[in-house]
């Protein structure tokens, strides 16, 4: 980790679609959470931190890697929506007067992207006057996505299932989007988890 830009993963629902503790399915070698714990720490941040929400202490408890450098925030309104989550961990890098200069938000259950495409997204901010990427799926444009500090204060104003893609879409031409193919796939219902399982044994 060696950039100003931390990494805040939102893994605070509930999994309610998905009928059991989405962030402790098990994927390759530990849990969905887990593993995207471990690429983040593997990337050019700065820093980590994880916003939990539903079933806070047992995923906590759960985690057997190393946290280390990690921060676990906890959101208590996480029934209200992601935009609740964002703004959560928003708050705390503002409130701690750290010199982060970017967030960069990803998801716990993307399961198929890699420290290779959040380095990607980190070394062209850092490289660039580029103030927000976005990574397409589709005809959306979502997360990961970075935000330089500039845009902290609308993050900030996030609530209920507003997440950051209603800044992506309002900032239209200024989002440089990146198009990551196959690294994205949401997990959101049991057959989307049995999908990604069949994927990785293919």
């Amino acid at each position: 980790m060696n950039s100003k830009v931390t990494i805040v993963i939102l893994a605070a629902g509930s999994s309610s679609r998905m009928g059991k503790i989405k962030q402790l399915l098990p994927w390759k070698d530990s849990t969905l959470l887990e593993h995207t714990i471990k690429i983040a720490k593997s990337s050019k941040a700065n820093q980590l931190i994880v916003i939990l929400g539903s079933n806070a202490r047992l995923i906590k408890e759960t985690i057997k890697i190393k946290t280390n450098n990690v921060i676990f925030l906890e959101n208590t309104e996480w029934k209200s929506g992601m935009g609740t989550s964002i703004s959560c961990g928003v708050n705390y890098l503002l409130d701690h007067n750290n010199d982060t200069d970017a967030v960069l938000i990803l998801l716990a259950d993307q399961a198929l992207i890699d420290t290779e495409y959040l380095d990607e997204i980190i070394g062209i901010y850092s490289n660039s006057k580029i103030e927000l990427i976005g990574s397409r799926y589709g005809d959306k444009i979502g997360v990961p996505a970075l935000f330089k500090r500039t845009y902290f204060t609308d993050l900030q104003k996030l609530d209920g299932d507003n997440g950051a893609q209603l800044i992506l879409n309002k900032c239209g031409d200024k989002v440089h989007v990146l198009n990551p193919l196959e690294k994205i796939y949401d997990v959101d219902t049991l057959e989307d988890y049995n999908n990604l399982l069949k994927m990785s044994n293919d």
